[in-house]
């Protein structure tokens, strides 16, 4: 990259920045809420109720994607993925809110099978009616054209982008 379009680049950036900034502080609820303890269902419900409920996202009918982290042949003590209480609490309060189906899945770095098994998503979120959780099929990727500056095209999945 030349100096040039470098220059470009970060001044367009910080337009940006001051923009969403501005965006932000002027958004009558937060936009990030931190939730602590050792009580996954609840810290999960108090965050989501901090941002406002489970219906400033999700309308009645609509089809949800929640998209944990599953990515690694981990167990949940072992901290590498989404714990499986927090999923059931997000997917729980979408249900809530009125969503028609919601499906859970991820593309994972390790072995899928074991990724999901071990991760115990799978088993916290059994017996929920309306909840899917999928393996991530790769021919259901789409070009996407972004339109951006520098980054013209990405592959996003289907499934995601109709929910």
């Amino acid at each position: 990259m030349d100096r040039r379009l470098f220059l470009k680049i970060m001044g367009l950036s910080s337009i940006f920045h001051q923009w969403l900034l501005r965006d932000l502080s002027a958004a009558e609820m937060p936009v990030v809420a931190v939730a602590e303890g050792k009580d996954y269902d609840r810290i999960t419900r108090n965050a989501i109720a901090a941002l406002g409920g489970m219906k400033r996202f999700v309308k009645s009918g609509d089809v949800v994607v929640v998209k944990p982290n599953i990515g690694w042949d981990r167990t949940p003590e072992q901290a590498a993925n989404t714990h499986p209480l927090v999923v059931k609490g997000v997917v729980e309060e979408a249900l809530r809110a009125g969503a028609k189906k919601v499906k859970v899945f991820d593309r994972t770095c390790n072995d899928e099978r074991r990724c999901y098994a071990n991760s115990g998503i799978p088993d916290a979120l059994k017996g929920l009616k309306n909840v899917e959780v999928k393996y991530v099929e790769p021919e259901r990727f789409k070009k996407v054209l972004l339109k951006g500056a520098v980054l013209k095209e990405w592959e996003l999945y289907g499934e995601a982008l109709s929910a």
